[in-house]
């Protein structure tokens, strides 16, 4: 099985990520350019590194052909509480952009 993990690098995908591993899974990882990969260090010749920015269309079409997921988990989002009363426009707007792009990816590349 083919498994996609938007938000790899965090807490919550990097485990999915040890677990979807130990139950036989392929994993592709989306991950961008900026980001830390202290949680995933000890994964990196175990899984598949897709540079992604969800906010972008095209950057997510790209990931969602190079994955070609069997199943999607989606857990990329600004999830930083004391970021999201600060910036909530800007939070509202990434967390929901990203999603959408996602899934128009998933509908266009027909997966």
């Amino acid at each position: 099985m083919r498994v996609l993990i938007t938000g790899l690098t965090g807490f919550v995908g990097s485990h999915l990520a040890e677990y979807s591993l130990s139950r036989g899974a392929k994993i592709h990882g989306s991950i961008k350019w900026r980001s830390k990969t202290d949680n995933i260090d000890h994964l990196r010749d175990k899984i598949n590194l897709v540079e992604c920015d969800l906010r972008d269309p095209s950057s997510a079409n790209v990931l969602i052909r190079e994955a070609q997921p069997d199943v999607v988990f989606h857990l990329a989002a600004q999830s930083f509480v004391p970021t999201s009363w600060h910036a909530p426009g800007e939070t509202l707007s990434n967390n929901i952009l990203c999603e959408v792009n996602l899934f128009e990816a998933i509908r266009t590349c027909g997966i």
